[in-house]
């Protein structure tokens, strides 16, 4: 992929010259330009260039001053920013360095020293992009920023989050007749399916360890919603998995089943570690989720008395009674057969309609 590089300043022949150089370095670039700092400004908002080269001394904005607007703006403040101008004392080098430019190039532009330091800063700025990219598939994206920062993640209580485990009954014995690899690529196949499933329903996955899941809705954006969310993830996680049986029975093969558990509550959200990062969730609240998977069935959702409670109006559902649960007594349990008839597409009870999302958000 071709990396791409805003080129600003005032001077029609000054943007000829690096487009030039640019455009016969050994590596291809996507160039875009500008002849003044407010339109530089505006286009780096927009297009997310990977490197930007700016004159100084332009009209409308200068340089130095579209440099500021890009450095304390947070969709652009990782945009390195080369400077190549005539001003070349070292106050002026001073200021744009202090001002967040990566670097400065003296006119009259040098090529073979202009692409040294073009290479550099694009490389730079991928290995960033790259960081960044991995920090976020670790860490939501609020406590990513939180955490570059401060350095640190202060633990947040929720009053209420809706916390989700599954697991797969049959994960045993169906893995025993598989290839690592392919194993490996039929839980990558699950686990991604049920990432998009609960993105969907602004639900965050915490981790995963084997063949089990969790997810929770509520944190670490907070809404009153999280368990009718939670609820619409499970049901439409258990009708992929449906499919993705009878798909592998179509073929003559067997494949694992999912149990599924759902419970409401109080929780702690935090970042825990210092060399490997792991964002968590604790509590009672979580404890009580696990039991709900643990004395689910396969192929259904079942739900705490608790989430019920939140969730009763808009789905049918099932009382299976006080169920013994490991270390919980005997606590209230329901299926979630699926949603009430009136509140779905076609009376279906499978999408929500127009009155179910009224009904959440009222």
């Amino acid at each position: 992929m071709k990396a791409t590089i805003l080129i600003v300043d005032d001077e029609v022949t000054n943007l000829k010259i690096l487009r030039e150089y640019l455009t016969t370095a050994d590596q291809e670039f996507r160039i875009l330009q500008a002849t003044n700092g407010k339109q530089a400004f505006d286009i780096a908002q927009k297009a997310d260039p990977d490197l930007v080269i700016m004159d100084w001394m332009m009209p409308v904005m200068s340089g130095i001053d579209a440099l500021k607007n890009i450095k304390t703006t947070e969709s652009t403040q990782n945009i390195p920013v080369i400077m190549a101008t005539a001003k070349t004392s070292a106050q002026d080098l001073k200021e744009a360095l202090e001002a967040g430019a990566m670097d400065y190039v003296r006119k009259p532009i040098d090529k073979t020293e202009l692409l040294a330091r073009v290479r550099s800063a694009i490389q730079l700025s991928h290995a960033y992009k790259q960081s960044e990219e991995l920090l976020l598939n670790i860490l939501p994206k609020e406590i990513a920023e939180e955490l570059k920062a401060k350095g640190t993640v202060a633990p947040k209580p929720y009053e209420l989050a809706t916390v989700l485990f599954t697991d797969f009954k049959g994960f045993t014995s169906v893995a025993a007749r598989m290839k690592p690899i392919d194993l490996l690529k039929e839980l990558n196949a699950c686990f991604d399916a049920f990432d998009e499933i609960i993105e969907k329903h602004e639900m965050e996955r915490i981790k995963t360890i084997g063949d089990a899941y969790m997810c929770v809705g509520g944190v670490p954006n907070a809404n009153t919603t999280n368990p009718v969310n939670a609820v619409l993830a499970a049901l439409e996680m258990q009708r992929f998995m449906k499919q993705k049986r009878e798909e592998k029975a179509s073929q003559g093969e067997n494949y694992w089943q999912c149990r599924l558990g759902i419970n409401s509550g109080e929780v702690i959200a935090g970042v825990i570690g210092r060399k490997k990062f792991a964002y968590d969730i604790w509590g009672d609240t979580v404890n009580s989720a696990s039991r709900m998977e643990s004395n689910g069935e396969a192929g259904k959702v079942n739900i705490s008395g608790s989430t019920h409670a939140l969730v009763k109006d808009l789905f049918e559902c099932e009382h299976r009674g006080k169920i013994n649960a490991k270390g919980k007594g005997e606590v209230d349990m329901y299926f979630v057969l699926g949603i009430k008839p009136e509140y779905s597409i076609n009376n279906e009870g499978v999408e929500p309609n127009e009155l179910f999302y009224s009904s959440v958000g009222s």
